[in-house]
């Protein structure tokens, strides 16, 4: 397998290089203005960027195999709802084995994979704070892989905790550290043996908040990053022992847990119940009647009204990163190019520009003038 990608990578970057070889030839000018104009190392990196938009391509058209499906087992957690519940059904009609996780075996989420599903699925219970509960998980999976191998596992279980830094308690921090991080450690390592032996993969649902960071969900932004240094560092020690390990970051999706009457209700209980000794010190409530709440309601609700509503996007790619032969590292579920240009433009520019966006939108949403806001609103919708 890894033979195959060499050959195409290497065969790739020849071919990469006599194109624009051809080219210099036949347009001569472009070459003496290229040598006037560009130096010798930002034709190399332009030649680099050239070569890797490419691949994509031929990627595609030459490492688009996949494993045979019918005596290979997944196991996902976070089944109960959104990715996971998807991912589970998607797999399963693809002919894997699939272990689903879920948190409440017995509800709704998993009654509904129990009903539709093959027999080749099974529904486990699982609390990834628990290393008890995750040790049961493995035995479980040890005794009723039958003649399949454990091929992957899918680390999507997640939950969204808190506001702003300040909003937010010390144990909404540990509590969303606790599943969207150490639960993804707890359960890489416990499965990691089983990985050994059949040569799989791990696939960590990370966040596109898990590479640049957004105000107001502190805790989640937190253990996103967490978890995507996590991955890298894991694939880099793992890399030599034929395990894949792939990050999927996907951009704002309208899943259960970003339910906008889910956190505006989780808002409002905030108020009542105050989020800690500091922030209860500073603000009283003459500090939520001057708009402060209803302004950070504005921007959440705003926010989530442009949540691409069609998950089947991320499924699709976290169904390529389980099943190809020759997975991408990373994969960036986005709703259209557009958008994916548009994160891949912040992403890359430099911090203070990131910055300087994040105050500007900031300031229209907290200031007081509605026609600012409806305004901004509807340029991101034209652009959206």
């Amino acid at each position: 397998m890894r033979g195959k990608y060499t050959l195409v990578l290497a065969l790739h970057l020849l071919s990469t290089t006599l194109i624009l070889k051809i080219i210099d030839f036949i347009l001569p000018i472009a070459h003496l203005l290229t040598i006037l104009i560009c130096s010798c190392i930002s034709t190399y990196i332009l030649w680099i960027c050239i070569a890797w938009i490419s691949f994509q391509y031929t990627k595609g058209k030459f490492l688009n195999e996949k494993v045979e499906a019918g005596y290979r087992a997944v196991f996902i957690t976070g089944c109960d709802s959104g990715f996971g519940h998807e991912l589970a059904k998607r797999l399963d009609s693809k002919g894997f084995r699939v272990f689903a996780s879920c948190l409440f075996p017995d509800g709704k989420g998993a009654s509904e994979l129990k009903k539709h599903c093959s027999d080749r699925l099974h529904v486990l219970p699982l609390d990834v704070r628990q290393n008890e509960s995750v040790e049961k998980a493995v035995e479980y999976v040890k005794e009723n892989l039958g003649n399949s191998v454990l091929w992957a596992v899918v680390n999507n279980a997640g939950i969204l905790k808190g506001f702003s830094v300040e909003m937010s308690t010390l144990h909404e921090f540990k509590d969303v550290l606790d599943v969207n991080f150490l639960g993804t450690v707890r359960v890489t390592k416990a499965f990691l043996p089983l990985l050994k032996w059949s040569k799989g993969r791990i696939v960590n649902v990370t966040s596109l908040g898990g590479e640049i960071s957004f105000p107001f969900i502190a805790p989640y932004i937190a253990s996103k990053f967490a978890t995507v240094g996590f991955t890298d560092c894991l694939r880099h020690e793992i890399k030599m022992q034929e395990i894949s390990v792939v990050s999927v970051e996907p951009e704002v999706f309208l899943t259960p847990m970003a339910y906008p009457a889910t956190i505006n209700k989780n808002l409002d209980l905030k108020k009542l119940e105050g989020a800690g000794s500091s922030f209860n010190y500073y603000y009283d409530e003459d500090f939520y009647a001057s708009g402060y709440q209803k302004s950070l309601k504005d921007l959440i609700n705003v926010t989530l009204s442009f949540a691409c509503p069609d998950i089947s996007i991320v499924v699709d790619d976290l169904e390529l990163a389980v099943s190809l032969v020759h997975p991408d590292h990373t994969y960036k579920p986005r709703r259209h190019t557009l958008a994916r240009f548009i994160f891949f433009c912040y992403e890359v520019m430099p911090r203070s520009c990131q910055i300087l966006i994040v105050k500007i939108g900031l300031f229209v949403f907290f200031s007081e003038s509605k026609i600012l806001k409806k305004i901004v609103m509807k340029i991101i919708s034209l652009i959206i």
